[in-house]
């Protein structure tokens, strides 16, 4: 249609309301081709000014930034060559391993790189990470089930949890906000958990005796055909004490020997009938599960399974990651 007062075309206010509800629901990467759609379709010179009006709105602002934030986190995840990194634990046999390395400017502050492979659907693995008030089932450091405060559509949420370190030493306080981005074609989900920050209406101080961690770890969850999962995690934590070797071989060894070992074993208690995850993955509240379903059965998904052991390079993701944002 013709643009109206506003320099807007009835298809395009359309398009934006729909825009709208894909950001309230936190699914980027569907806004992304949407987006994507919209401006395809006012290339010709003639539109060139409703199309400037467009990309310069908060909300095509705003979406934008997010899908930066997924490439950017996505890459980070592949992309870890810290020279001075140490083996903090290795399972060779399984393919789990962690590297870490120290800030160079805080000793507080920590970096390390996870990878593992689950013989399992991604489904049944992320539903292990992702049903928090069933975490306390695999992650024995917890003192109780994470508080959800905020939740939109499951891809977007904050939480608040408790737990306990080194025989007690190290009482921990953790208030996280969490991104999600499923990306079906490329056969994974993307994933940014960061430390709520002063000033966010959700922000809350730790609990009395508790020291508040600093997290940013970013995820990429990938599925290698329909019965395996390679996670790939990049992290970044502040700890409220300095960081030695001795404490992060430790806690390093700590979280492989039991934390990854604990979610393996749950992972596949998972795929068993009448499981404890089997009701909200049956209920699939929010069609998560289903993405990820066709995550596994997608081409990307299938042509990643010919490499048994998942020993996949850096360009097996990347040209998911380096696709231009709609301009």
């Amino acid at each position: 249609g013709l643009p109206g007062d506003d320099g807007l075309s009835q298809a395009s206010k359309g398009s934006l309301a729909r825009l709208q509800v894909l950001v309230e629901g936190a699914d980027f990467l569907g806004a992304e081709v949407e987006l994507t759609k919209l401006m395809d379709e006012l290339a010709d010179p003639a539109t060139a000014d409703e199309r400037a009006i467009i990309s310069a709105s908060p909300l095509v602002m705003h979406i934008k930034d997010e899908l930066r934030l997924y490439r950017e986190v996505a890459q980070q995840c592949c992309q870890f060559t810290e020279p001075d990194s140490f083996l903090l634990y290795s399972n060779e046999h399984l393919h789990q391993s962690i590297h870490g390395s120290f800030d160079r400017h805080n000793p507080r502050v920590f970096h390390y790189h996870l990878r593992m492979v689950f013989p399992f659907q991604l489904a049944h693995v992320f539903s292990v990470a992702f049903e928090e008030e069933l975490s306390t089932e695999w992650n024995s450091m917890l003192l109780k089930t994470p508080e959800l405060i905020e939740n939109e559509q499951g891809l977007h949420t904050v939480t608040s949890s408790q737990a306990s370190a080194m025989l007690g030493l190290l009482k921990l306080d953790f208030l996280d906000r969490t991104q999600r981005f499923i990306d079906v074609e490329g056969g994974m989900l993307v994933e940014y958990v960061k430390t709520v920050e002063e000033g966010y209406d959700c922000h809350r101080p730790p609990i009395k005796g508790f020291k508040r961690v600093e997290n940013d770890v970013k995820s990429i969850w990938a599925a290698c055909g329909p019965e395996k999962t390679l996670l790939l995690q990049a992290g970044t934590v502040q700890l409220p004490i300095p960081v030695t070797k001795w404490l992060a071989t430790s806690i390093g060894g700590l979280a492989g020997r039991h934390l990854i070992s604990n979610m393996v074993k749950t992972a596949q208690r998972a795929t068993q009938p009448g499981n404890p995850w089997d009701k909200a993955m049956a209920e699939d509240s929010f069609g998560i599960y289903s993405k990820l379903y066709q995550c596994a059965q997608s081409p990307a998904s299938l042509a990643r399974s010919r490499d048994r052991e998942c020993h996949l390079s850096n360009s097996d993701f990347q040209r998911f990651f380096n696709r231009t944002l709609p301009h």
